[in-house]
């Protein structure tokens, strides 16, 4: 039986059990990733990577003008409120979504270096393609993975939320008091499987979005001692006509070196809200493998968690942007292309965009 087939009670009684797993829960009030997929790098050992590692691969290939292009905002486009399934490729893991009438924020970062302080860390060799003051007038949700600055942005935050006083924000276990002090007023905070539906006042009337946490596989921190203090995650998100949007935020899907295990999660978010109409999956970070793909999927990896979780298209992210790893900064979407033609997917099923760039999936519906 395909994901597609699944009747809903099935995918409810499912999801219901997997929402029982408290597998990631550690009795100190960290977390974990309970898989045999996650095979964890000593800490000795990634700082001393860390302190010695070679970055030329990445370095010489912004010098060679390989990073990719940043585009104007189409402001017909990310300005209308239609019943349109669009996405904005903002940089990194930075998206503007539309679901039919909302339009949704995920990871967004808009300062020029991912670190808690602007001196000093990951600077941007891409531009931002706008800045919060250009987003458009009405935003209505903000979702965030886990609290790695290059995904939870302070100052971005900060910005958002001043200008945005009414958004709702969905963020995973533990992230409350960052996004309070952020000045955010309407927090979720949200555990694997949990489910929150919110409804929205459209120019047709209410309408009900669901908003989905899901497994990812990855850590998180903000500073030396806050190791896994707080949980992440990835995102499905369904809108009132029933399409559903994912965002896998940071994640893995094996481990290099490992035993082969793969992350269960994806088949089993397949399962539960297959068929994805359209993914956003995180394809960069990942080198050296050895040290980084247990928690960051490399390209292949991508792919598979695409027809894991049933997507019918998808954007690869997480890439172009920051140098965080050694890769070259184009290999991680010319990978994930290959890739998936090799294992036979058409050309329609994955967009590669340019910084700024917005994709239309389809047209108006309902």
């Amino acid at each position: 039986m395909s994901v597609s087939d699944e009747p809903a009670n099935e995918r409810e009684r499912l999801r219901d059990q997997l929402s029982q797993d408290k597998s990631h829960h550690l009795k100190n009030g960290r977390f974990c990733n309970p898989w045999p997929s996650f095979v964890e790098v000593p800490l000795p050992k990634f700082h001393h990577h860390l302190l010695t590692r070679d970055t030329t691969p990445a370095q010489q290939s912004i010098a060679e003008g390989r990073a990719p292009p940043v585009v104007p905002l189409n402001r017909a486009l990310v300005d209308a409120h239609t019943g349109n399934l669009q996405l904005t490729w903002l940089g990194h893991s930075s998206l503007l979504i539309q679901l039919d009438y909302a339009k949704i924020l995920c990871d967004p970062i808009f300062s020029n270096r991912c670190s808690p302080v602007q001196w000093l860390g990951p600077k941007r060799y891409t531009k931002a393609p706008c800045q919060v003051e250009d987003l458009p007038k009405g935003i209505d949700f903000l979702v965030l993975s886990h609290n790695h600055h290059d995904h939870m942005d302070w100052d971005t935050l900060r910005k958002i939320a001043a200008r945005y006083p009414a958004i709702q924000v969905f963020a995973p276990l533990g992230n409350g008091p960052i996004l309070k002090a952020a000045g955010f007023a309407f927090v979720n905070i949200m555990d694997w499987w949990q489910e929150t539906s919110t409804p929205m006042l459209g120019k047709d009337g209410h309408f009900q979005y669901k908003f989905s946490c899901t497994p990812a596989q990855h850590i998180t921190s903000r500073g030396l001692f806050d190791h896994n203090k707080t949980l992440w995650c990835s995102w499905v998100i369904e809108g009132p006509y029933k399409r559903r949007v994912f965002f896998s935020g940071d994640t893995a899907y094996s481990s290099t070196p490992g035993n082969g295990a793969v992350c269960p999660a994806f088949r089993q978010i397949g399962e539960v809200y297959g068929p994805i109409e359209l993914a956003a999956l995180a394809v960069g970070g990942y080198g050296p493998e050895e040290f980084f793909c247990g928690v960051n999927s490399k390209p292949e990896h991508a792919v598979r968690i695409h027809e894991d979780i049933g997507a019918k298209r998808s954007v690869p992210i997480h890439w172009g942007t920051f140098m965080l790893t050694s890769e070259p900064v184009d290999e991680p979407a010319e990978r994930f292309v290959r890739e998936m033609r090799a294992r036979g997917h058409d050309d329609s099923a994955f967009t590669v965009l340019s910084i700024g760039e917005t994709m239309t999936v389809d047209s108006q519906v309902g």
